[in-house]
């Protein structure tokens, strides 16, 4: 007997829960006979009247009870002994109502709630779900109930956890619901792709070489400079995650009408293949390896990396575009292709980009001056470093006027001839000081080994400036001459894109 305390919440799977969970043991009565079943840990406590507390486990243990009663009720008539299937009691300690109505539960009451609280609701629509389920045309009903009772009975348990009875149920069920933390896609997904009961006896091998490939990707994406270089999200527990949102949605973000539906597309896939073992093969040969191997080669060419970073950089949503240029294509085809979409989000002429305006055009400007800095290291060729998107991206950056706004020796000018791109910090350090001061600030910064992007740096040198006149002040020609530069090296790079 078990009893439901008040601090519990109510029932609350949904037809979702209970039709996977049926799905799950009916796959299992059909393939993993020789195997158990867990439903993971029930935490009960032994309260007199040979009667439990159920501190965690609820939902699963009323789903249970609901298929038994659903049992119950399906071969009452005559055929079987309805009680049959009665092997536990489940009571509420203060939702009477709920006990009741799960006690009457059967076809000819499920339906009828509108005396009971909103459990019953709740619990009548995991009924019909079952009931809903058993009706598929692809099933025989009657074997499949009795295969998921078999499996129930023979095959399923739960990690039984009690508690003393010196122990505040109440507590421990505050802390393991806080602390709960929910399986991820990609567990799940491993789970699934190194089953053994996928590999033949002989292929255990392969199982294992899969399982230290599987750590080989989690550890590379677990590399700052890779990880960043691909994506600007911080939401995801395991990085893994991202291939298969790659491979199943198309996209780097985290779907959000279902945190499992990667898995549930992947899922989904697997029950419907002839050879599941085949299956398992091909999706991680022809899948996730490949992919893999894909992201890690734009990553080593230095120059698809530096465009496919800045397009990722600017939107997550460009992946698309980028698989659309490079599958398929030789290097160099692939690399043209990128060079197209990377102009068209410049969204003006490079003759006229020196009306871009502080004020007015933030992102554009901040994307324009990092494709700026980008398309300078891959014309130096073979002299390029790697850009660090990881420090680009987990440090907030500004877009810094390089003679202060506020310097009352001139007006303000916002202007893209009077921007370049600094780190929040470095930026904020030294306020609206004189561009020699800045200069000086900048210069130790870089010396001390922190990042200060190749043109930030050559601003501050007056490397783009055809007169130098001192390198106290940023002159109007200095502006003049940095403009020129932006578009010299642009058009060195795009060269007929303009077209």
């Amino acid at each position: 007997k078990f009893n439901v305390p008040s601090y519990q919440r109510g029932y609350r799977w949904t037809e979702h829960e209970v039709t996977t969970l049926l799905e799950d043991l009916y796959t299992h009565s059909k393939q993993n006979r020789d195997y158990k079943y867990c439903l993971q840990p029930l935490i009960v406590k032994k309260v007199p009247d040979n009667t439990y507390d159920v501190v965690d486990g609820q939902q699963r243990l009323t789903t249970i009870f609901i298929f038994l009663k659903f049992m119950s009720a399906e071969f009452s008539s005559g055929r079987r002994r309805s009680n049959q299937y009665d092997y536990f009691e489940l009571v509420y300690e203060t939702r009477e109502q709920s006990a009741k109505y799960l006690k009457e539960l059967n076809f000819d009451t499920y339906q009828e709630i509108e005396d009971y609280d909103i459990d019953a609701d709740h619990i009548s629509k995991a009924f019909a779900a079952i009931d809903k389920w058993v009706e598929r045309e692809d099933i025989n009903s009657d074997n499949a109930l009795h295969d998921i009772y078999q499996v129930l009975t023979e095959a399923v348990f739960f990690i039984w956890y009690e508690i003393d009875e010196t122990e505040d149920p109440i507590k421990l069920f505050t802390k393991v619901n806080l602390g709960k933390i929910p399986l991820t896609n990609a567990e799940l997904i491993k789970a699934l792709l190194l089953d053994q009961t996928n590999y033949e006896s002989e292929n255990d091998s392969e199982r294992i070489q899969r399982g230290i490939d599987w750590d080989k990707i989690e550890h590379r994406l677990q590399e700052e400079s890779f990880w960043k270089f691909l994506t600007n999200s911080e939401n995801y527990v395991t990085r893994i995650d991202l291939l298969f949102n790659l491979l199943e949605h198309g996209t780097l973000e985290i779907p959000q009408n279902d945190i499992y539906s990667t898995f549930y597309s992947i899922y989904a896939k697997y029950q419907n293949a002839e050879n599941k073992s085949i299956f398992i093969s091909d999706y991680w040969n022809n899948n996730v390896d490949l992919l893999f191997e894909k992201l890690n080669n734009w990553y080593m060419d230095l120059n698809r990396y530096h465009l496919i970073g800045y397009l990722l950089s600017v939107d997550d949503k460009n992946i698309e575009k980028v698989f659309e240029a490079t599958r398929g294509k030789k290097k160099s085809e692939a690399f043209y292709e990128l060079k197209k979409i990377a102009y068209k989000t410049l969204k003006k002429d490079i003759g006229s980009i020196e009306d871009f305006s502080y004020s007015s055009k933030k992102k554009e400007i901040k994307d324009l001056l990092l494709l700026f800095n980008l398309v300078t290291l891959i014309n130096k060729s073979e002299k390029q470093y790697r850009f660090p998107f990881d420090i680009y991206k987990k440090e907030k950056w500004d877009i810094e006027h390089i003679h202060a706004t506020a310097d009352e020796t001139a007006e303000a000018d916002d202007s893209l001839a009077n921007l370049t791109l600094l780190d929040s910090n470095t930026n904020r350090s030294y306020g609206n000081s004189p561009f020699d001061q800045k200069r000086r600030i900048i210069l130790e910064v870089d010396a001390e080994g922190k990042f200060v992007p190749v043109c930030t740096r050559n601003v501050f040198l007056k490397v783009y400036s055809n007169e130098v006149d001192g390198f106290d002040d940023w002159t109007d020609k200095d502006k003049d001459s940095y403009i020129q530069a932006i578009k010299q090296e642009f058009n060195q790079f795009f060269g007929d894109y303009e077209e």
